[in-house]
């Protein structure tokens, strides 16, 4: 049984998939919680502060991943430069899990939009179509993959283009638009001050968060991660216009209070009063659900691949098919992802909302990691350590780059415990942090146990 991933994906597909990875549910459907949390001039520092801290964290993981390619990325780094696997089975598992709540919160957000639009269908029916759809895509080749995200990032850049000019519209179409907006009334500025900012930061950084994902592309990419110089630059100046940009053109035309069914966006399109601007905006964000969970999907399952090869992960998930795919990984990755189908029982939005906040912590916390195994690897290689990882691309301002990387992912973790329900998530967070423990005792007692009998057959195979 074959146990290597293909090798399929250019520089075009790259480039695409990087970009469709950080444009999502997350911006078009999740920027109405911190519009409400954090107010019209709370969310753009909030998008701004997130849109920093992924730049450090992606400068740090461009130089990791340039000279370590590798579909585990950043879990695969804990392995190699720290080494008890402990923080590597806790990481990795953790990060796992965190990629597929997002799968989740994607089937959520999807559903919940094709339900607002064909309201005699069940939300758990599209559900099932959409994993069914995209298990279907990652069986069959990574290539398939590249081709489809490229066509879903392509889109979502058209859209958010038609929004900015939609905005425009609006602006200078009816100059009163301003004056009547979130940004000039200012009991929404900052309605829960400071502290509003940092209770809406895990939700906010879900929005960027998917962009490590050329870490693990870099795996599977034809050029072995030479190229992630300057996919880092692209990225970096593309993902800061759409995001920061988008946001403050928004708080300049949302009315203060305003409660849209499904998205801002779609909002703003209908002021346009373009005939089914709303339905046509609906099916975008379907369609940026598919390629979100899809992008989710293909990450979740390569980490749980390495983390296989790595011997933190049962073996099975390290066999693929004659065409490169993690098959076992995919489907089981999937299965779990249909805890989205609770979404039948509990009202959608709510459960969106709790995914992405619970998403975005754990996603920091990825961020934080991969600082820290910038900073110890770049430590590593100026004692002369290394020799075998050439320094494709440097980072600049070492160490402070990824130190200042550590402190502001560690503020946005601990930000979420004062939101609403901080107190529950940071309990919820302990239980899961001592259960991870006690299966990863559990499976350094299977791994000895399973080094006696080894070492007992062979002894025994010398006598006879």
């Amino acid at each position: 049984m074959a146990d290597e991933l293909g090798k399929k994906l250019n520089m075009r597909h790259l480039m695409m998939i990087s970009i469709g990875g950080t444009i999502g549910t997350g911006l078009f459907v999740g920027i109405s919680s911190p519009l409400e949390i954090a107010g019209s001039l709370g969310t753009p520092i909030a998008y701004t502060i997130a849109g920093i801290i992924m730049l450090l964290t992606m400068l740090s993981l461009g130089e990791l991943s340039s000279a370590m390619p590798h579909s585990g990325s950043f879990q695969h780094y804990l392995r190699v430069l720290f080494k008890r696997p402990y923080w590597s089975f806790m990481i990795g598992w953790l990060y796992w899990l965190s990629w597929v709540l997002t799968i989740s919160a994607d089937l959520t957000a999807t559903s919940m939009t094709l339900n607002n639009l064909f309201p005699s269908i069940s939300t758990s029916v599209y559900i099932g179509l959409i994993l069914l759809f995209i298990c279907s895509v990652h069986l069959y080749t990574v290539n398939a993959y590249g081709e489809s995200e490229t066509l879903f990032a392509s889109l979502k850049i058209v859209t958010i283009i038609a929004f900015l000019i939609a905005c425009l519209c609006i602006i200078f179409g009816d100059v009163s638009t301003i004056s009547q907006s979130s940004i000039m009334d200012e009991r929404s500025h900052l309605p829960n001050g400071i502290i509003g900012i940092l209770a809406s930061m895990s939700t906010v950084t879900y929005a960027f968060q998917g962009v490590e994902i050329i870490g693990t592309l870099a795996g599977e990419a034809e050029d072995k991660g030479a190229s992630m110089n300057k996919i880092i630059k692209m990225l970096i100046i593309r993902v800061f216009l759409f995001y920061i940009l988008t946001t403050m053109m928004l708080v300049f035309v949302y009315p203060p209070g305003a409660q849209a069914a499904i998205s801002p966006f779609v909002w703003v399109f209908a002021q346009m009063g373009i005939a089914n601007a709303d339905v046509i905006m609906q099916f975008v964000i379907v369609l940026c659900g598919f390629s979100a969970s899809s992008s989710a999907l293909y990450a979740s399952s390569r980490l749980l691949w390495s983390m296989s090869k790595d011997k933190i992960a049962p073996q099975l998930f390290s066999q693929t098919s004659r065409v490169g795919s993690p098959y076992y990984a995919v489907l089981f990755t999937a299965a779990i992802a249909s805890v989205a189908l609770a979404s039948a029982y509990i009202a959608p939005k709510q459960l969106y909302l709790f995914l992405i906040a619970s998403t975005g912590q754990v996603g920091c916390l990825a961020w934080f990691c991969i600082a820290l195994c910038h900073y110890r690897f770049r430590r590593a290689k100026q004692a002369g350590l290394y020799p075998q990882y050439p320094l494709y691309y440097r980072a600049p301002c070492f160490p402070w780059l990824p130190l200042l990387a550590m402190v502001l992912n560690a503020i946005s973790i601990v930000g979420l415990w004062f939101a609403e329900n901080g107190l529950k998530i940071l309990l919820a967070e302990l239980v899961l942090v001592s259960l991870l423990s006690i299966c990863y005792a559990f499976w350094q007692r299977c791994n000895l146990n399973q080094i006696i009998s080894n070492e007992s057959a062979a002894s025994l195979t010398i006598r006879n």
